[in-house]
Parts: structure tokens; C-alpha cells; sequence
């Protein structure tokens, strides 16, 4: 009987830890995907803010094939 507790505890506990594993990977992947979110968007705000800075006049015009 002690032994068939035991297993029993065991199993429900190696569950239950499984289970909160599986929870905290799922925290993690959506602090990631957040993360990333957020860089992505700050980046295309950068290139955004970039191409609506005046350039002086000529710029882009003239290419140095030596270089």
C-alpha cells in the first residue's frame, strides 16, 4: 500500500512539475515574441524616421565605382 502512495505522489508530482514547465516555457516564448515584437517595430520606425530626414541636395546621386 505505502508503495502504491508513493508512486502515485510521485507520478502527480512529476505531473504537476511537468505541467509547470510547460507553463513557464509558454511565459518565455511570449516575453520573447514581445521582445521581438517591439525591436521590429523600433526598427521601422528607424527606417521610417531615415528616409523622411532631408538629404542635402546630390545625395545618392553620385556612385564612386573605384571604391
Amino acid at each position: 500500500m505505502i508503495n502504491s502512495i508513493s508512486s502515485e505522489s510521485s507520478l502527480a508530482s512529476y505531473a504537476t512539475g511537468s505541467k509547470n514547465r510547460a507553463v513557464m516555457n509558454e511565459i518565455s516564448m511570449a516575453i520573447m515574441k514581445q521582445t521581438m515584437d517591439q525591436q521590429k517595430a523600433a526598427g521601422q520606425a528607424l527606417i521610417e524616421m531615415i528616409k523622411q530626414s532631408p538629404m542635402p541636395d546630390g545625395t545618392g546621386q553620385l556612385l564612386n565605382k573605384a571604391a
